[in-house]
């Protein structure tokens, strides 16, 4: 026979099998299954069917909508201004050398048979910040502008140890990485809203380009770590501010691209080019992928939300556990940089 245990709780009798320490023991593990179950189930949904906010619900219904891209001669910005392009968008292109941005509006024209334009603006020059950004929302008045992708980015040379960096690259950085994201952002803003009052208006668009690093602290590239993290926090506050308003801001956390800044030339399962990178980004507008639970941040791309999602999963221990593995890997990344820069100098030597 079982043995019953007898409880009164506010009132009421209640009769278990089992002691309530144990009841109240399976009772947490179940709910933690059960919540550990939904959220791996919402994380494969959007990878598998996710598809966020469409392209056109940012289009106006007559005309051609502009969209501003900032670094948009290379890498990631240029496959931005050629995927927005073959969706029909008008252009903003904001690149340092103009005769980058006419090869690159030349191309968008004869291809998609759109309108480029373009605003010669260095990210990382403070002296010109005001007027640079005075440039370009100058032009962003004369047409609908509907969108701007905040790519534009410094990182440092090699990682390195926050103590032993050059000033300048600290300033570098945060120049590029904060303070023109947050000027541009806020001159275009104005436009954003002004286009998209709730209602038959058609929706704008903010999409900040981020990091892994800025989800996940990067020892030896604490700077650029920084600056993500808090473009982070700052794009999270800014798309409470404006989403009643019809303006939808996301931040978006890659891992490694095949780019310039990251240096690496190969693609492999999870690094990949800029085109299937972007097409990942514009084709989940708005959807959490591995950013589960976290409010207006995306990261799009499956092996990237993947990486994410894990890290994110166990709280604390997993993502400690990943702050130690990216040490690891930037030691390893300085320790060949430091090689193949000797090389290099032996090299000139000779």
């Amino acid at each position: 026979m079982p043995e019953y245990h007898k409880y009164n709780i506010f009132g009421n009798e209640i009769t278990l099998e089992v002691p309530m320490s144990t009841f109240l023991l399976a009772f947490v593990g179940a709910l933690t299954l059960v919540t550990y179950a939904s959220s791996l189930g919402r994380f494969l949904f959007s990878i598998a069917a996710g598809s966020g906010v469409p392209l056109t619900s940012f289009k106006a219904a007559k005309g051609t909508t502009y969209a501003i891209v900032t670094g948009c001669t290379s890498g990631i910005g240029l496959e931005f201004a050629r995927q927005l392009a073959a969706d029909g968008f008008g252009l903003i292109l904001v690149g340092r050398r103009q005769s980058a941005l006419d090869d690159l509006a030349r191309e968008l024209e004869s291809a998609h048979k759109i309108r480029a334009l373009s605003v010669v603006a260095d990210a990382a020059d403070p002296a010109d910040l005001h007027a640079a950004v005075k440039r370009i929302a100058d032009i962003a008045r004369t047409v609908d502008t509907g969108i701007l992708i905040n790519n534009v980015g410094a990182s440092h040379e090699m990682p390195v140890a926050f103590h032993e960096t050059d000033p300048t690259e600290i300033d570098n950085i945060v120049q590029t990485n904060i303070s023109w994201t947050l000027q541009l952002t806020r001159a275009i803003m104005p436009l954003l809203v002004a286009r998209s009052t709730p209602g038959t208006a058609p929706k704008s668009l903010v999409m900040t380009i981020g990091s892994l690093s800025g989800r996940i602290p990067s020892p030896l590239l604490a700077a650029y770590s920084c600056t993500k993290g808090g473009l982070k926090t700052w794009n999270t506050a800014l798309a409470a501010e404006v989403q009643s308003k019809g303006v939808v801001c996301t931040m978006v956390f890659p891992a490694f691209v095949v780019s310039n800044m990251s240096k690496i030339r190969k693609a492999s399962l999870t690094v990949p080019t800029p085109e299937k990178f972007v097409k990942s980004t514009l084709g989940s507008i708005g959807a959490a992928r591995g950013a589960q639970g976290r409010m207006y941040e995306s990261t799009p791309y499956p092996a990237h939300a993947a990486m994410d999602y894990v890290v994110g999963i166990g709280g604390n221990v997993t993502e400690n556990i990943a702050v130690g593995v990216i040490h690891s890997m930037h030691k390893d990344i300085r320790k060949r940089a430091l090689k193949k820069k000797q090389r290099e100098l032996a090299a000139k030597k000779e």
